[in-house]
């Protein structure tokens, strides 16, 4: 019991200096991870407002999740910026597929480490309701999310426009990028040199 009390100091006090540096990790993408994540982004923002010399870092190490809890955690990136006027860097930390990639794309910088990978692809639905108005919801519904997709590339990209992104990114299968192809096609502004192994 003792030793279990003495972990959650410390994993209190590794939170505390995480949140005081301003680093996030964000893993798997959970309405309740979209929640936990406002909530810190606020107290990282409201810390560091009008000084945007002092960016925010969100670490994304993610196999993607659910595309409502992306946007939302998006939104409050942007929300963030405007209100706070502090900046956002985004930075791959192994991977970020899927939902992942897209908040990705939200961070005023985009950094990749050089082992790092993204992968895109169409979403996948879990709908239920009665016959005659699921198909109709769910169709208006990835049309949207396909349109908000399409334009957040094109726009963080400024390469193609957002129907050749729509067509590239639901193309039917995964698409499996390096870093270097990331930065290539304006999906990273930045890839990391690797590091030179010294003999021990």
């Amino acid at each position: 019991m003792v030793l279990l009390s003495e972990e959650l100091r410390d994993y209190r006090a590794r939170r505390q200096e995480m949140d005081r540096q301003g680093a996030y990790f964000l893993g798997a993408i959970t309405e309740e991870e979209a929640e936990k994540f406002s909530k810190t982004l606020l107290v990282m923002a409201t810390e560091r407002a009008g000084r945007p010399q002092e960016p925010i870092r969100v670490f994304v190490t993610s196999g993607g999740g659910s595309m409502g809890a992306g946007f939302a955690i998006i939104e409050m990136m942007n929300r963030m910026r405007t209100e706070y006027d502090v900046r956002i860097l985004t930075i791959v930390n192994g991977y970020a597929y899927s939902m992942g990639a897209i908040i990705f794309q939200a961070g005023d910088r985009r950094v990749m480490g050089p082992y790092s990978t993204m992968m895109l692809h169409g979403a996948a639905w879990a709908v239920t309701g009665q016959d005659n108005q699921v198909f109709r919801d769910l169709a208006k519904l990835s049309r949207m999310y396909r349109t908000l997709v399409g334009e957040l590339f094109a726009q963080r990209t400024g390469r193609q426009d957002a129907r050749w992104w729509e067509r590239y990114i639901y193309s039917g299968r995964d698409k499996y990028l390096s870093a270097q192809e990331c930065l290539r096609l304006g999906l990273a502004d930045e890839v990391t040199e690797r590091v030179a192994w010294r003999p021990t």
